[in-house]
């Protein structure tokens, strides 16, 4: 009795001698609880709420305090906990006050009974049958009220996806009986009806109809889903044709649960872009690069396209229009023309190309079937020819990559066939088919292993009877480093290499991640590029300097062609995106 006498006779002589104005500065310590239950408790706590308030006296504090246990145990009750045990106490501190609870949860509350059911034309829904079956919480569990409001959301969500928009609940019910601490759960979703998709309009400002309706991720008559309608806003801003879009579900006007779908859609306000770089690789020198892009042609979704390069070594100019087919998001009809005019070693080639292609470019498949008419002049060493060509092809590939300029882990495989037949619009027959593949592995954080190979094979008489172009060559920034570009191939008498009709070329790579934008390398390149099958490998190691930009990496790699006589070092400049 005396303590308590003297511990009153203080707080009334601090409440006698304070400021009358002044604030009290309050910490709050909770104890026996952590995670969700720690954070909900502080949530709740009053006075933790209100103790940086500026006009919070002492008088107002104790009140706090005292609201404190009831405070507590609406912030557990949600989580099971109906009986908990909370020890209080207020005192001042050396810096203030302090308010400090430690709580003993108590026996959580258990589930003695779980009734859920459908009602509605969604009752027969194998689908929501099993979103009901895999409900969070079971007999015997804590009854978790956080738990339960997740699924009752997930539950309602499911519904809607179906096309059920008016799903709500027809009994949600939770039963507490504190005297044995148990709960019963009682929950009835009625679906209503099933809408599904209407008309869909809208669009045709921009681009005709009968294109806008191969873009609809659904068919009319199909259960409607607001998912589907994002997917469509998303597949039309990526085609490049509009400026702004908006998918927008016209429930006001639904008739006979059918749904109407309109879209507002806004033409760019100018079509044409244009582009200009500069740049340098060692296998190309200084280069400058111009590019114009039409993204509407016309209302048929026809793009068009042209290019132009300027190199030390290397000149080209493209033309190419893209044409939408059956599935416009991937299948393109390509019609392309093109010159070049590339200088290498001892070699010389000009060259023009028309060719058609069907191509399907998907966002982990792509293949294509293509035919090209090819006209090339050409210099290799003392030799002089002219090749022309009707050349079809066949391609394809897959990349499986987390992110395609900056990978983690990926894989990326590609195989191509072409060839020609003599007295077809050819003077020469051939058959050629190469295949390629890269892995990128990160075993352990900031650790990346970097593998790619390439081979090909070309069934022809000689290599002689194919241009350039077609010959296989190796050597350069993205084949052998140490060796400068296409130094690697079949030689002629004079010691000029001239190509090959054989292709093998392999690379291991260990890159270390030193930062955000920082690393470094090391690597063996090692390959063939000749008339026989012979493995007489070419090898260049280094190491290398990496800086990574948003559209890629640039490379800065020093290497050395191990297997030639004095090793040769030779730098070499690279830049772009992993796959």
């Amino acid at each position: 009795m005396k303590f308590r006498n003297l511990l009153l006779v203080g707080l009334v002589f601090q409440l006698l001698t304070r400021p009358a104005c002044a604030a009290v500065e309050v910490r709050v310590v909770v104890k026996g609880v952590e995670g969700a239950l720690y954070d909900n408790v502080l949530s709740r706590l009053s006075i933790n709420l209100q103790k940086e308030n500026a006009r919070l006296q002492v008088a107002g504090m104790y009140k706090l305090h005292g609201k404190a246990t009831a405070d507590i145990e609406d912030a557990l009750a949600p989580y099971g906990y109906y009986h908990p045990a909370v020890t209080s106490s207020l005192r001042p501190g050396d810096d203030g006050w302090v308010a400090e609870y430690v709580i003993d949860k108590g026996e959580p509350l258990i589930i003695k009974e779980v009734d859920l059911c459908l009602s509605g034309s969604g009752k027969r829904s194998r689908t929501l049958e099993l979103a009901l079956q895999s409900f969070a919480l079971r007999k015997g569990e804590i009854l978790d009220q956080t738990v339960y409001e997740k699924e009752k959301k997930r539950l309602v969500n499911a519904a809607i996806a179906l096309g059920f928009l008016d799903s709500g609940f027809l009994r949600k019910k939770i039963t507490i009986n504190r005297a044995d601490n148990s709960g019963e759960i009682d929950l009835c979703l009625e679906t209503g009806r099933q809408y599904v998709f209407g008309e869909t309009s809208g669009g045709e400002n921009v681009i005709r109809k009968s294109l806008m309706d191969r873009f609809l991720p659904y068919k009319k008559g199909e259960p409607f889903s607001e998912v589907k309608l994002y997917e469509l806003q998303s597949t039309l801003y990526r085609t490049d044709y509009f400026r702004e879009v908006r998918v927008w579900a016209d429930k006001d006007s639904a008739s006979a649960d059918r749904v109407p779908v309109v879209i507002d859609a806004v033409a760019p306000d100018n079509l044409n872009k244009y582009s200009f770089g500069v740049g340098f690789a060692t296998d190309t020198g200084v280069r400058a690069k111009v590019d114009w892009r039409n993204r509407l042609f016309n209302d048929r979704g026809h793009k068009i396209q042209a290019g132009l390069l300027m190199a030390e070594f290397e000149k080209s100019l493209s033309l190419t229009t893209q044409i939408p087919r059956k599935d416009p998001r991937y299948d393109m009809l390509v019609h392309s023309l093109g010159y070049q005019d590339k200088t290498w070693e001892n070699t010389t080639t000009r060259l023009i190309t028309a060719s058609v292609a069907q191509e399907h470019s998907g966002p982990r498949f792509k293949f294509g079937i293509g035919l090209e008419v090819r006209d090339e002049v050409y210099d290799v060493g003392s030799t002089r020819g002219d090749a022309t060509m009707l050349i079809p092809s066949l391609n394809g590939g897959v990349v499986f990559a987390d992110n395609i300029l900056n990978t983690t882990n990926g894989l990326q495989f590609s195989v191509g066939v072409l060839g020609a037949l003599e007295n077809v619009l050819s003077n020469v027959s051939f058959l050629q088919g190469t295949v390629n593949g890269k892995a990128i592995f990160t075993p352990v954080k900031g650790v990346r292993l970097i593998g790619r190979a390439s081979f090909g094979a070309t069934l022809v008489d000689s290599s002689n009877d194919l241009p350039p172009s077609l010959r296989f060559y190796t050597g350069g920034d993205t084949t052998i480093r140490g060796y400068q570009y296409r130094s690697i191939g079949t030689k002629d008498s004079s010691g000029e290499v001239i190509g090959g009709k054989y292709l093998s070329v392999q690379s291991i790579e260990v890159e270390k991640i030193l930062g955000q934008y920082w690393s470094v390398a090391t690597f063996w390149d090692g390959g063939l590029a000749s008339d026989d099958l012979q493995l007489d490998y070419s090898q260049g190691v280094g190491a290398g300097l990496r800086f990574r930009l948003p559209f890629g990496q640039v490379r800065l790699d020093v290497a050395s062609a191990v297997t030639e006589d004095g090793q040769p070092f030779m730098v070499h400049l690279n830049v772009g995106g992993d796959f």
